[in-house]
C-alpha cells in the first residue's frame, strides 16, 4: 500500500484545504465534488426534504454549500449510481452506472462496492463492503455524502 494524500470532508460537505495522509490501495488525483445535491437527478431531488422535516428513519444528506437536504433510504436494497436503473441517481461522469449497494439488514446498514471504476470510501477508507452507521461520509466516485439516522 502506498499513502498518498487525500482530502477529507469537514463540517458536513466542505474539504479541507490541509490534505491528510491516509492509506489507500492506489494513489488517486480525484478532484472533489462539493455540491452532490445538484448532482442528484430531478426525482430524487423531489424527494428530498430538510433536516428539521425529517421523521425517525435513515437519510442520505446531500449539501451544497449551506443547503443540506435528506434523501429518505425507504428500501431494504438501493443501488447507487448514475445509471438509469440506479434508484439514488447521480448526474457525475465519474460515478459508474451502478456504482454502490446500500443494503439494510434488519436495523442495520451495510455498504457495498459494486466494482466501480473510481472506488467507494467510507470515512476516507476505500471499501469492498463494510458495516455504516449514523454520520458515516460515504464517498461514491468523487461525491461526499453524509450516512444520517434520524431517531
Amino acid at each position: 500500500m502506498s499513502n498518498t494524500t487525500h482530502p477529507t470532508p469537514v463540517g458536513l460537505f466542505t474539504a479541507s484545504a490541509d490534505a491528510q495522509a491516509t492509506d489507500r490501495l492506489e494513489p488517486t488525483s480525484r478532484e472533489l465534488v462539493l455540491d452532490a445535491l445538484e448532482l442528484l437527478d430531478h426525482r430524487n431531488y423531489e424527494r428530498t426534504i430538510a433536516p428539521h422535516l425529517a421523521l425517525r428513519g435513515h437519510y442520505l444528506a446531500f449539501g451544497n454549500g449551506d443547503d443540506v437536504r435528506l434523501l429518505a433510504i425507504d428500501r431494504d436494497v438501493t443501488h447507487i449510481g448514475r445509471g438509469t436503473s440506479a434508484e439514488v441517481r447521480l448526474a457525475e461522469q465519474r460515478v459508474s452506472r451502478d456504482h454502490a449497494i446500500l443494503v439494510r439488514h434488519g436495523r442495520s446498514f451495510r455498504l457495498l462496492d459494486n466494482r466501480s471504476s473510481n472506488g467507494t470510501f467510507v470515512n476516507g477508507r476505500r471499501i469492498v463492503a463494510t458495516n455504516i452507521g449514523d454520520g458515516d461520509v460515504l464517498e461514491i466516485g468523487p461525491v461526499f455524502v453524509r450516512f444520517v439516522e434520524v431517531r
